[in-house]
């Protein structure tokens, strides 16, 4: 109770200045308010236009001609993760290059197998066989070339060269794509490369031969977006909210009595002091007014007595002998009762 009461005489005393701040912040968050609502933001966006996509890989097949338990002569197998020489000597490889349909584009694709002989980091051999290099323009957005190896010769010249170097180093066959192109607004280079493996009689592509770009201009331009509803939303709420406190500030003050309060937070500090009682009314007794209930508690300590109240009468006395020092928030009701 105290903290109330101590925080209403505090708004009380303050009252004026309270509501003069909380109206000025008020109005302030009005204006902004209304400000943030009427005043749209700018703001500055990134758009990728002329977005085009080009994409280039390589693809194989073989068609079975060998006698095999795990397919039929004839079939063809495409993309598999391994062949093999005698059943499959022959590999096609199929290069597949995607460009934006819209418009003619000029396209050049290369497709080399590169021999590598190497002794520990260092080459000591190396050779390219071209597969194939052509050059067309298309409209309709894909290119798709073929060329087929012999692989049963390829590797027959490996083990060849593998002789010749006595097991001095190692060789390693590359698969190697370089496609260039050109459209009406881009041109650049894609290349993919991957190990040629021929290990007994197997052999595969150890890896993807595939790249792809993605090209665009970037666009930057200014757009108007509406106020966000929160920020002026909340500013106005809290305008309001503080117009409110300004009404309860005027309504405490004109509802509260500042002495009764300061009554009520010197009984609740000095209550060890204070006990309920009644004291007498004799006319031989001398009544001395205390202006407040601390400097009644201030007696009673320098007297060594206690604060006796007396509810009947809503009076606060110390007894001193003959002499009674008292305080009552009503003086002239505690005057008459005590014949005065």
């Amino acid at each position: 109770m105290a903290i109330e009461d101590r925080l209403e005489l505090f708004v009380t005393e303050q009252a004026r200045l309270l509501v003069v701040l909380f109206a000025v912040v008020g109005l302030f968050c009005l204006a902004g308010a209304g400000y943030l609502f009427l005043t749209p933001t700018t703001q500055t966006i990134s758009e990728e236009r002329n977005v085009q996509t080009i994409d280039s890989s390589v693809g194989t097949s073989a068609v079975v001609t060998g006698n095999s338990t795990l397919y039929e002569r004839g079939e063809r197998l495409e993309n598999r993760s391994a062949y093999f020489v005698p059943v499959t000597p022959n590999l096609s490889f199929h290069v597949d290059t995607k460009v934006p349909s819209n418009q003619e584009v000029t396209v050049s694709q290369r497709l080399t197998m590169e021999v590598v002989g190497l002794r520990g980091d260092e080459p000591f051999y190396q050779s390219e066989e071209v597969l194939l290099d052509e050059q067309r323009t298309v409209s309709d957005g894909r290119l798709v070339t073929d060329r087929s190896i012999n692989v049963s010769a390829m590797r027959q010249a490996l083990q060849r060269k593998r002789a010749e170097t006595r097991g001095v180093g190692h060789f390693r066959t590359f698969l190697e794509l370089n496609v260039t192109y050109r459209t009406d607004s881009y041109e650049g280079t894609l290349t993919a490369s991957a190990p040629f493996i021929i290990s007994g009689q197997a052999y595969y592509l150890d890896g993807a031969v595939a790249d792809s770009q993605t090209r665009s201009e970037t666009v930057q331009r200014d757009v108007q977006r509406p106020s966000d509803p929160t920020k002026y939303g909340s500013l106005a709420a809290l305008g309001l909210v503080l117009f409110g406190l300004c009404g309860l500030i005027i309504r405490t003050e004109a509802d509260s009595d500042p002495d009764a309060l300061r009554t009520r937070i010197s009984r609740s500090r000095h209550d060890e002091w204070i006990s309920r009682g009644e004291f007498p009314t004799e006319s031989e007794k001398q009544y001395i007014s205390i202006r407040s209930l601390e400097d009644l508690v201030d007696v009673a300590i320098d007297t060594n007595r206690r604060v006796i109240y007396d509810p009947n009468i809503e009076v606060y006395a110390v007894i001193d002998g003959s002499e009674i020092y008292y305080y009552s928030l009503e003086d002239l009701h505690a005057r008459a009762w005590l014949n005065l």
